[in-house]
C-alpha cells in the first residue's frame, strides 16, 4: 500500500489478509486460553467478541471501497508463487522444528517455535505485498516468541503456552488493526475525488 492509486483489488487483498490475520489471531488467543486454569470462560468470550469485531471491520471496509477503480487483477496479485513457496517453508520449519523438539524432550518450546517461524514466513511478504508492515509484524512474533523462550528458560512454566498464545493473537490483531487503518485512508483519498 504506498504512493500510487489504491483501487478495489488492493481492497479485496486487505479484506483477505486482514481476515487470515484475525483467523490465525483466534487459533493463538484460544491456544492460551486453553492453559490458564481460572477465567478461561471469560477470556475465550473477549476473543470471541474481538475476532466478531474485527471481522465485521474488514467487511465493512470493503463496502467502503466500492468508489475506487477496479485494477488490480489476477496478474498483479501478491497470491502467486513467491507465497506458496513462503508458505511451504514455513509449514517444513513448523512440523520438522516440533519434531525436532519433541525428541529433545522440549515439547514445551513449540508453540514459541510455531510463532517463531510464522513470524519469519512473514518477511518476504514486504516485497509480495509492497508493505514494510509485514517486517514489523515478522519481527514482533519472532520477539514473543524469544520473549516466551527466555521466560520459560528461567522456570515461568506458564510463559511457555501463555505468551505465544496471547502475544501472538495481540500482534497479528494488532497488524489488522493498522492495515485497516492504513486502508481506511487510502480509501478516503482515493474515493473523495472521484465523487467531486
Amino acid at each position: 500500500m504506498g504512493d500510487g492509486q489504491f483501487t478495489k483489488g488492493h481492497v479485496i487483498t486487505l479484506m483477505i489478509t486482514s481476515l487470515i490475520g484475525v483467523g490465525f489471531g483466534v487459533g493463538w488467543w484460544f491456544s492460551g486460553v486453553a492453559s490458564v486454569t481460572g477465567g478461561a470462560t471469560a477470556l475465550a468470550v473477549v476473543g470471541v467478541v474481538i475476532a466478531l469485531g474485527l471481522a465485521g471491520w474488514v467487511f465493512r471496509f470493503g463496502r467502503s471501497g466500492a468508489g475506487l477503480a477496479p485494477g488490480g487483477g489476477r496478474s498483479d496479485s501478491p497470491f502467486g508463487k513467491g507465497y506458496g513457496i513462503a508458505v511451504l517453508l514455513m509449514l517444513v520449519g513448523i512440523f520438522g522444528g516440533s519434531r525436532l523438539l519433541a525428541s529433545l524432550d522440549l515439547a514445551q518450546a513449540t508453540p514459541a517455535w510455531v510463532l517463531f517461524v510464522v513470524g519469519a514466513h512473514f518477511a518476504p511478504f514486504a516485497k509480495l505485498f509492497g508493505s514494510n508492515r509485514y517486517l514489523l509484524l515478522a519481527a514482533l512474533l519472532g520477539g514473543t516468541a524469544v520473549f516466551a523462550v527466555v521466560l520459560g528458560a528461567v522456570g515461568l512454566e506458564w510463559a511457555w503456552r501463555l505468551v505465544p498464545g496471547f502475544g501472538g493473537a495481540a500482534v497479528l490483531w494488532g497488524t489488522v488493526v493498522a492495515g485497516l487503518r492504513d486502508g481506511q485512508r487510502l480509501v478516503a483519498r482515493d474515493v473523495a475525488p472521484a465523487g467531486r
